[in-house]
């Protein structure tokens, strides 16, 4: 992924348009994320429908030791965008008509478990209006698990069935080692850390207005090494550069050689993450070249409106790039295949060009 970027200056991997809104005054909802101000259930059809199902909604400890297979774990401070980036993901393999897509529903004693679909149709209904997600609750009991199985339609068709665990940034600040206090993560993520039948991918989004992204990253990773040190090079790393238009401007401020540069390409988001989290540029830095990943997100376009006493920010238009190249880079982690044409289509495409 971050080669083609260095190579090709106007890829995706360059938009820097997007900025994001977080806000505190968010309401939580029971299929694990919040409803921001302006949406009210009381004129949603499909309110009743919200945290549905037959079981208990967590993502439990006694769940992750019991599964096998792909996960992503995104990890973030809180406000950081983990669920910006989530909802931008399955938006883009929802809408896409390369990929043919179905949620898997887990079962607890033979109970299903629809917490993660909800969770999903909350982020839909949100995002789709354009406005931006709220915080995740925070507590063992607000973690949830959502699995996809995706078949390519063109080129490449091999089936991958993954996961994604989504845990607030309060959460995972825990790892952070404090006097009197010892360093840990949600017992959930431990447990899935430490089953030899996951094959994790770990996705760091870095922040630009967060000053401790290094701080947490480098005590996630330190804990890591700790418990699970024998397993850690067997995953995959991805850093996303959230708020790709503030990092540069925040990079142009400290660097005055990149003045002038206006895409945050695959080589100043490198030099982003050297300059405002060497420790985890050293993390990613020293990660196998085949297994790593680094890229800005850029969600779309947005334009501040007002909505009452108030301007608020919304997208108006989706920007499917990133994303696309995350689920792409993604897929080739689990499959070992490249999604696209297949070897032929490719042979016959450069005789053509």
């Amino acid at each position: 992924m971050e080669k083609d970027d260095d190579k090709r200056k106007g890829s995706g991997f360059s938009d820097v348009q997007a900025s994001y809104l977080y806000t505190d005054k968010t309401r939580p909802i029971a299929s694990g994320g919040t409803i921001p101000p302006g949406v009210d259930d009381d004129d949603d059809p499909f309110a009743e429908l919200v945290g549905s199902g037959g079981s208990e909604a967590a993502f439990t400890a006694e769940d992750a030791r019991s599964r096998s297979g792909n996960y992503v774990i995104p990890f973030g401070l809180p406000g950081s965008g983990k669920t910006t980036l989530l909802a931008s993901l399955f938006k883009y393999i929802d809408e896409s008509p390369n990929l043919q897509n179905e949620i898997i529903i887990p079962e607890r004693r033979k109970v299903p478990n629809y917490a993660g679909q909800a969770m999903l149709n909350q982020w839909q209904k949100v995002f789709n209006s354009g406005r931006f997600l709220g915080a995740t609750p925070v507590g063992a009991d607000a973690i949830r698990e959502l699995t996809y199985e995706v078949v390519p339609l063109k080129g490449q068709k091999t089936k991958l069935n993954f996961s994604v665990v989504e845990v607030s940034g309060e959460d995972l600040v825990r790892v952070v080692a404090r006097e009197g206090s010892n360093p840990r993560l949600p017992d959930a993520l431990e447990a899935l850390f430490k089953n030899s039948r996951v094959r994790p991918t770990i996705i760091l989004v870095v922040h630009p207005n967060k000053l401790e992204n290094d701080l947490l990253f480098h005590n996630l990773f330190t804990w890591l090494n700790r418990n699970v040190k024998d397993r850690i090079k067997t995953f995959s790393l991805a850093v996303v550069i959230a708020n790709p238009s503030l990092a540069l401007h925040r990079l142009h401020q400290r660097r005055t050689d990149t003045v002038g540069l206006d895409v945050l390409t695959g080589g100043l988001t490198k030099i982003y993450l050297q300059e405002f989290a060497p420790k985890t540029f050293a993390i990613y830095n020293s990660w196998r070249k085949e297994k790593r990943a680094i890229t800005p997100l850029h969600v779309g376009d947005i334009r501040a409106f007002e909505e009452g006493e108030k301007t608020v920010e919304r997208i108006v238009r989706f920007d499917k790039r990133n994303s696309s190249q995350i689920f792409s880079w993604i897929y080739r982690q689990f499959t070992g295949k490249r999604l696209g044409p297949g070897t032929l289509a490719r042979i016959f495409r450069q005789m053509n060009s």
